[in-house]
């Protein structure tokens, strides 16, 4: 969802791809606690704008999606060997402030996949996930949905829990060129570009006035308390289904 502001685009090779749904909770965290997390030269970037991102999220510094993978394919477009897989990712929209440029910077992932530790970002941990997902329609153009999700690891735990009628916002997106660059926060020489065609449906928004979600709960503990220390606030919740992506690194 993030439109890239670097100076110069470098060369780029294909690298991986996956085809996926993502449940994505955008939220007001502890500013100072998360700046600790970027690596030195980054700063936090709140969203904001005219832009629909800026829209749906403004005032959001965090975004976390909640990944199910159903395919994934390699360098050489062959079919992968990964099965369905689920991971919870942490990531940030930051300024360099060298350069002035835009990226998002990846500082943490919760995956079940034991070859996704310390995975492409260098900031997996294995955790035990857990997830629920149903479907209610009982009236043309009415659906229910009602998520849950749990993720405990060896030092924390992730916890969702939401419901939603589908409707709200929604946008289909297609970029046509590698345009969203992440940037490892543990690492600085891996940075990936993403290239995304993906359906996302707004079901809530403060900012929009948009809140088709009936329960919502979400907790974080264990090693990312100093982030969320109970004092965060979700801005929006958006859901991509379905979601392909393709990744180009230099």
């Amino acid at each position: 969802m993030v439109q890239a502001m670097f100076t110069a685009e470098p060369e780029l090779r294909y690298s991986d791809g996956i085809a996926a749904e993502r449940t994505m909770l955008a939220v007001r965290v502890n500013a100072a606690a998360l700046q600790r997390r970027l690596p030195a030269g980054w700063e936090s970037v709140p969203y904001e704008g005219d832009d629909l991102r800026g829209k749906s999220l403004r005032g959001a510094n965090v975004l976390i999606p909640f990944h199910e993978v159903y395919a994934s394919r390699s360098d050489d477009g062959t079919g992968g060997g990964t099965a369905q897989v689920s991971y919870i990712a942490f990531v940030s929209q930051a300024r360099n402030l060298a350069t002035g440029a835009m990226a998002h910077v990846h500082w943490f992932t919760y995956t079940e996949e034991p070859a996704g530790v310390p995975g492409r970002y260098r900031d997996g941990k294995l955790a035990r996930i857990t997830r629920s997902l149903s479907f209610t329609k009982e009236r043309r153009g009415e659906t229910r949905v009602r998520q849950i999700v749990s993720a405990v690891g060896d030092a924390g735990q992730v916890d969702l829990s939401l419901a939603y009628e589908q409707g709200g916002l929604v946008v289909w997106l297609t970029a046509d060129k590698p345009n969203l660059p992440l940037q490892a926060a543990n690492d600085p020489d891996v940075v990936r570009w993403y290239q995304e065609d993906q359906v996302l449906n707004v079901v809530h928004s403060e900012p929009l006035n948009i809140d088709q979600v009936t329960e919502l709960t979400f907790s974080v503990a264990g090693e990312l308390a100093d982030v969320f220390d109970g004092s965060e606030h979700v801005v929006a919740v958006v859901v991509q289904r379905p979601y392909m992506r393709q990744v180009y690194v230099p």
